[in-house]
């Protein structure tokens, strides 16, 4: 759900975007044929997009759109009322002070009178009246009116506002534009229709920075400090971002003065008789337009930066332009010139005037009351005002579109995330030395070089719905080797010991924000006629492994555990959030870090079945490769019956004499084993087919007479005349239940559980397997393994090898020395979800598919400990065939997509995964970044990432 509502809000977020840009472009075309009328017929004015330009150019651009946004609001500002001398006092106190527009506000409303008059109705009353007469009837029609006496109340509205530019939080201040008057508002009743008094309100709104960036002329005077380390691009830098602000915010006041300055309009009773257009700014000119000129433009002009009047349109005065602009770089690359620019300005104060002298034409006759030409005037210069900060910001952001676009249409596609990863496994097979270059997880699980592979292992990207191309194995920093035994437990007081092979994982993830990252999953897949142990958890210590998963993977199955990857705080996210706490606060905190950082260590182990069913049963090695019935009854023996090894295995001593054996050949341990095998298949088939027996004789006993029409049969001993149903044996045999044996008891009798009325004579006795029992097995399969260690195992084995334990604290420290960015984030792996396991019941079916939930997961983790139980001995034999994969993971995050990344940011994603990626890298290896790169890259490395190459 939560999914489904961020991407229905990022698809309206998406939409909202584009219908503005739609707007805007449709304001553009209309302006620039305007433009084309205003300047001279030599001009060529054009979209920037469509005139070749530098880089440079567009700050160039950012700055002249800056200029002309400011000089237009200034305009605005004299046209509501704003004085020459007013503005150079703005510009004093800004130095020293926050500058503040503020428009107040107050109304009242007070009974007048009331009249009383008479009102006719539409309704009409007709009244015929017949009379009788010498010569007949006569009727007579007559019509009447009906009149309604109507009482009405009239209320005077008094109303006051005033824009003033206040210091500070004042006294001082500039009184800008004011004006009270009333308005007679008539009711039918009594009721009050506004408030008898409404509290004074005022409208705020931050004008410092206008005047801030204003020279002594007057004249806008804003730049871009592009030597500041945080200038990333003409639209991401502090100081277009101050300017965005400014203009936002001040759109937003105009929006709230002009809607309030409607609501006033429609308290006249004849609102309604006024065109509605007078007071729009449709027909005043922006000339805040994103536009480049082809061709070398013409020398600058230089105009005068002010006039010698302030005009006050909204009074009729002077009709002279406040404000231009200066020094716009004439005679440099593809820039409007000031001529030009100025000339813009110019014909908008033009289309102020006429605008004004339409307002005053069409409201000579209203002097008085709510609906005034300084009302409708003030509306149309707010809006218009409000028109071109969002010009401004539409155009700046067209700056930073024409990035995108341009970025998009050099690479022939939007990148994704999917298409970064590509890219960076392209990247890292030149970047890296070939004995360390990154290496796809999947790993052939096989006893030697001259074996075939018993399966595969892998972490694979899952295929999402809309790039199926990018499923495969993900790729790690693989550090590989031996290391001394380690252990894992099988129960509470059972160790097991495994040898093999160590392989250490680092996984570098990247996620870019507003995508949904694509699943992973671990992948077990085993080929026909061969089997595997899969066991999945943490490394507690540098010697103990602890699995919290098991399963057995075997005969074409293919085994995926989903993965969730989690990150936690980066180590400066966590320095500066732990700073101000107390050093208890700080240990109690230090203390939960460094268990999830070794909570990063995932790991993955895999036993080989046949090597240890060969070293349990005292077989010479590759004994049962080709022995498939064999190794088959042999796992059923131990997984399903849990038959103990000692059972089953070859045994080279004399039972009786306790003397060695001489040395049996390979076929003669094989075919001891075999029998061994049979005759305990044939003792559980015997025991199956007694406890069939037995439940037919309940069920005999059970249900004596139920069907008299039934044929019977008299028993042969003739004794007592009991008589028996006829029995249907399939159907008992569909009832038999699993065969338990009391290991204490002989072989051959039979612990069932419950006994029949009446015990039925003993079966003879089959043939005694040659191993003597095995001690008692309880019921309870988690209860079967050994409850004492052997003081073999106990010890710990020695800790010569490499502490893994040790990697994830090491790495956190690398992250925060050399990762200045604060975007690497560890990760801990956790299997989730529901298993997705596919099957095949024989050897000539199809595949079926079948989920595992919570439940299933724990039979296959009890079948698997069963079978190591059984293999081990209980933890008595190592596991020589095993192999253990460690993989610690971090996450490299960005705040925003990879097209985004590099317009807004103006950083190359590639940079930064290559230096998280080196970092990983010389910590798995440890060996210093110089080492483990080709000499080719070793130039860039020392210049880009010299912190690296220490």
């Amino acid at each position: 759900l939560k999914l489904s509502l961020a991407f229905h809000s990022l698809i309206a977020a998406k939409m909202a975007v584009v219908l503005c840009e739609t707007v805007f472009r449709q304001r553009l075309n209309a302006a620039l044929v305007e433009v084309k009328n205003i300047l001279e017929v030599s001009k060529h004015p054009k979209f920037a997009e469509n005139v070749h330009h530098e880089y440079r150019d567009k700050y160039q651009l950012s700055q002249c759109l800056t200029h002309v946004a400011s000089a237009s609001q200034l305009n605005c500002l004299a046209a509501i009322g704003l004085k020459q001398d007013q503005i150079a006092q703005l510009r004093a106190w800004s130095d020293t002070n926050a500058v503040s527009l503020q428009f107040h506000f107050e109304e009242t409303c007070s009974f007048d009178r009331y009249e009383e008059k008479t009102v006719e109705s539409q309704e009409r009353v007709t009244e015929v009246e017949t009379r009788s007469t010498l010569f007949g009837n006569s009727s007579t029609t007559m019509a009447s009116k009906v009149l309604t006496k109507v009482k009405e109340h009239f209320w005077k509205f008094h109303f006051k506002y005033e824009v003033v530019a206040v210091k500070g939080v004042g006294p001082e201040q500039i009184l800008i534009r004011s004006r009270s008057g009333v308005e007679e508002v008539k009711t039918t009743t009594k009721q009050t229709p506004y408030p008898e008094v409404r509290a004074p309100e005022t409208f705020k709104v931050d004008i410092s920075w206008l005047f801030r960036n204003l020279n002594e002329r007057a004249v806008p005077s804003f730049q871009i400090d592009r030597d500041d380390v945080a200038c990333r691009t003409p639209r991401r830098n502090k100081d277009m971002e101050a300017a965005l602000q400014h203009f936002e915010s001040f759109r937003t006041w105009t929006q709230r003065v002009a809607e309030y300055m409607l609501k006033l309009l429609r308290v006249c009773p004849t609102h309604d008789s006024v065109d509605q257009a007078l007071a729009s700014s449709d027909k005043i000119f922006v000339p805040v337009l994103p536009l480049f000129e082809e061709g070398q433009p013409a020398s600058n002009a230089t105009p005068s930066s002010s006039a010698a009047a302030a005009p006050d349109l909204l009074s009729g005065a002077s009709q002279d332009i406040v404000a231009r602009v200066q020094n716009l770089g004439d005679g440099e690359g593809v820039m409007l010139s000031t001529a030009d620019v100025n000339s813009l300005l110019e014909h908008e104060w033009r289309c102020f005037t006429k605008k004004f002298e339409e307002v005053t034409e069409a409201l000579r006759s209203r002097t008085t009351g709510t609906i005034t030409f300084a009302e409708v005037a003030l509306i149309a210069t707010l809006r218009h005002a409000g028109d071109v900060s969002w010009h401004y910001a539409q155009s700046v952001d067209y700056i930073e579109g024409m990035l995108r676009s341009q970025l998009i249409a050099a690479i022939g596609k939007e990148v994704t995330p999917a298409d970064f990863a590509e890219y960076m496994c392209f990247h890292n097979r030149k970047l890296f030395a070939e004995a360390y270059q990154p290496l796809p997880f999947c790993f052939a699980v096989r006893r030697s070089e001259s074996h075939g592979p018993e399966g595969t292992l892998s972490i694979e990207r899952m295929a999402s719905d809309s790039n199926s191309s990018s499923a495969g194995p993900i790729a790690t920093l693989v550090a590989s080797g031996t290391s001394s035994p380690m252990q894992f437990p099988l129960g509470a007081s059972v160790n097991v010991s495994f040898g093999g092979d160590r392989f250490l994982h680092a996984w570098l993830c990247h996620k870019f924000s507003n995508t949904i990252a694509a699943p992973f999953s671990l992948v077990s897949r085993a080929r026909q006629f061969s089997s595997m142990i899969v066991l999945v958890g943490r490394i507690v210590s540098s010697s103990i492994f602890e699995p919290k998963h098991a399963a057995i993977v075997q005969n074409k199955d293919e085994l995926k555990m989903p993965l969730e990857l989690s990150t936690i705080p980066t180590p400066k996210e966590f320095k500066d959030a732990i700073s101000s706490l107390s050093p208890e606060q700080q240990g109690f905190a230090k203390a939960f870090r460094s268990m999830q950082l070794e909570g990063t260590l995932f790991g993955i182990l895999v036993i080989q079945i046949k090597p240890q069913l060969e070293k349990v049963l005292n077989l010479p090695k590759d004994s049962l490769t080709k022995e498939i019935k064999l190794t088959q009854d042999l796992m059923q023996l131990f997984i399903t019956h849990q038959i103990p090894s000692d059972l089953l295995s070859f045994d080279d001593t004399d039972a009786g004499l306790g003397a060695e054996l001489p040395e049996a050949t390979a076929r003669e341990r094989l075919e001891a084993v075999k029998g061994h095998v049979k005759a305990m298949n044939e003792m559980i088939d015997m025991s199956r087919r007694e406890q069939l027996e037995q439940r037919k004789k309940e069920a005999e006993y059970e249900r004596p007479l139920e069907k008299e029409d039934q044929p019977v049969y008299r028993s042969r001993g003739g004794g007592g005349g009991r008589m028996m149903m006829k029995a249907n044996y399939a159907a008992m045999e569909s009832r038999a239940e699993p065969v338990m044996f009391c290991a204490a008891a002989p072989m051959a009798d039979l612990c069932f559980s419950d006994a029949p009325p009446q015990p039925s004579p003993a079966p003879p006795a089959p043939p005694a397997p040659p191993a003597p029992p095995a001690p008692p097995q309880p019921s309870d399969p988690s209860a079967n393994r050994q409850q004492e260690a052997p003081a073999d195992v106990d010890a710990a084995p020695s800790s010569g090898g490499r502490d893994y334990t040790k990697v994830p604290h090491e790495m956190d420290r690398r992250f925060e020395k050399l990762d200045t960015d604060g975007a690497l984030r560890p990760t801990i792996i956790n299997p989730s979800g529901p298993w997705k396991k596919v099957s095949q019941q024989s050897l000539l079916s199809g595949s079926s598919t079948s989920h595992l939930e919570a439940d299933e997961q724990k039979r296959e983790k009890d079948a698997a400990f069963d079978l190591l139980d059984a293999l081990t001995k209980s933890g008595a034999l190592p596991l020589d065939h095993a192999s253990l994969h460690i993989v610690v993971a971090a996450t490299h995050c960005f705040d925003r997509t990879v097209t985004e990344t590099v317009v807004r940011d103006n950083a190359n994603p590639i940079d930064k995964v290559e230096r998280s990626t080196l970092i990983m890298a010389s910590t798995i290896h440890e060996q210093p970044v110089p080492a483990l790169i080709q000499e080719a890259h070793r130039r860039r490395i020392e210049t880009s990432l010299p912190m690296l190459m220490d």
